[in-house]
């Protein structure tokens, strides 16, 4: 049952879970159904759903708590809150091993956007301000995001966005973009080589959340002197390791 597009049975889930978070201690069937003003009957069969689910505990003495996984989600749920700090140390760590501008970021309605940036030792520095808007087709930041959709997603998405040709490098052929990215799936990260920028190469990886959605980009943005460069391959190796202890990080199990 809804009352608009409020579904009551899990608004009544929610009242309890905040009656037993205030109450600080375990709770009788008894006293959460005087304190929600609900039949025993419902308030038993929904303490026993959400049991199922580990957020409500129950004891031996039959009173029922808080339960663990509402501290998994907490802990998760607080790395989103603090992603930025969470993903400081590693861009720090990428922007000194590799020299250049190391970045996070996160997919948004058909655009990349900056979140976070750590600038290289290089005398020239990449720079995108949090907040920034970059395009999809031609950033390694969006190829990866659309390698880790679906073929069928990724096909939707190039087919609303403007495939705009920023330098003679960048590929506007939808179809060519589809099939370059098994490749980047494969391999794990994505690569820009003046695509979107004269002389800028670049290198993203996926940042996995706990239930394995792709949430964040992790990248290296610089003058690389080529892709085939052993610089560009050790910024690859460092790009996709931060990645993936980003995820752990996260909650990812990987694998």
């Amino acid at each position: 049952m809804t009352d608009g597009n409020t579904i009551r049975s899990v608004a009544k889930a929610m009242e309890l879970l905040q009656f037993l978070s205030d109450a600080g201690e375990a709770m009788s069937l008894t006293a959460i159904s005087e304190r929600a003003g609900l039949p025993k009957s419902t308030v038993f069969g929904l303490l026993t759903t959400m049991r199922d689910y580990d957020v409500i505990t129950q004891h031996a003495d039959g009173k029922y708590a808080l339960g663990l996984r509402l501290f998994e989600y907490g802990c998760r749920a607080s790395a989103f809150w603090n992603i930025s700090s969470l993903a400081r140390p590693y861009l720090e760590h990428l922007a000194e091993a590799t020299g250049a501008s190391a970045m996070l970021s996160t997919y948004e309605n058909g655009h990349i956007v900056a979140l976070d940036q750590a600038e290289g030792r290089d005398s020239l520095r990449i720079v995108s301000a949090p907040g920034a808007r970059l395009p999809l087709h031609c950033t390694s930041q969006g190829k990866i995001v659309l390698a880790c959709m679906s073929e069928s997603e990724a096909a939707t998405l190039l087919a609303r966005v403007p495939l705009t040709p920023y330098t003679p490098h960048t590929e506007t052929d939808a179809n060519a973009l589809l099939a370059s990215l098994p490749a980047c799936r494969k391999a794990g990260f994505a690569v820009e080589n003046g695509e979107y920028k004269i002389g800028l190469r670049s290198i993203s990886a996926p940042v996995f959340t706990g239930g394995g959605a792709l949430k964040y980009v992790v990248s290296v943005l610089g003058m690389f002197r080529s892709v085939h460069s052993d610089e560009f391959a050790h910024a690859e190796r460092a790009v996709v390791a931060a990645g993936q202890m980003l995820s752990a990080a996260l909650g990812y199990p990987g694998k």
